[in-house]
């Protein structure tokens, strides 16, 4: 009798082809970050992470949709986060403490501090680029916190009557101390809130505003 491994074979090519997509990935936010996005090849990415240019033109077409890669990767993990605070559910005014914490420590890390300044160099010399990261890391974000505005409202859990405008109010006090931050370094800012008083005091502020039930 003949059994036909075709299935198991594709899965298996199918496997290698996901490894070698995230060790390029890997690959290429190492290098971007240590040594900035023009001072590093294609060819330089390919040594360490392993494969060949052609796997990775057929994975990411160029230099640019490699970058747009990495930051829709680190993106993600913070929508799938805040995706998990929302499926739980709970009190409003914790949820919303606990979805802060989550988009000001996404800044917090030095590797991606360190992305988002290759990422902001790129977005101003190439307008295609900066449209397709705006749609990938920020839309979705604005999309889950709307929807969830616009939930709390209806169930009189809030009075929210113009969620998306809440939103960009919302994100302008959480983000502007670690996008500060970002953008020109911490040593800049000699007035930089810590953590745990800017989460506070930007979330009991929101709070407040909106009447957002805290039970």
């Amino acid at each position: 009798m003949c059994v036909s491994t075709g299935g198991s074979d594709t899965r298996t090519e199918s496997d290698r082809r996901e490894r070698r997509r995230h060790a390029m990935l890997d690959a290429a936010r190492k290098l971007f970050v240590e040594r900035g996005y023009d001072a590093v090849s294609l060819s330089e990415i390919v040594k360490l992470s392993g494969g060949s240019l052609a796997t990775l033109y057929e994975l990411f077409e160029n230099k640019a949709g490699l970058l747009g890669a990495i930051v829709a990767s680190q993106r993600f993990g913070t929508h799938e986060k805040i995706d998990a605070v929302i499926e739980r559910d709970g009190a409003p005014a914790a949820m919303l403490k606990e979805i802060a914490g989550i988009l000001i420590d996404g800044f917090s890390d030095p590797e991606t501090l360190g992305l988002i300044r290759v990422v902001m160099g790129e977005t101003l010399r190439d307008p295609a680029f900066a449209q397709s990261i705006f749609e990938a890391a920020h839309i979705p974000s604005v999309e889950r916190l709307s929807a969830l505005f616009a939930d709390w409202h209806a169930a009189g859990r809030a009075t929210i009557p113009d969620p998306m405008l809440a939103v960009h109010m919302f994100l302008g006090l959480v983000l502007h101390a670690p996008q500060t931050r970002a953008l020109f370094g911490e040593s800049c800012n000699p007035l930089m809130l810590p953590r745990d008083a800017l989460l506070r005091e930007a979330t009991a502020m929101f709070v407040t505003r909106y009447g957002i039930d805290a039970a």
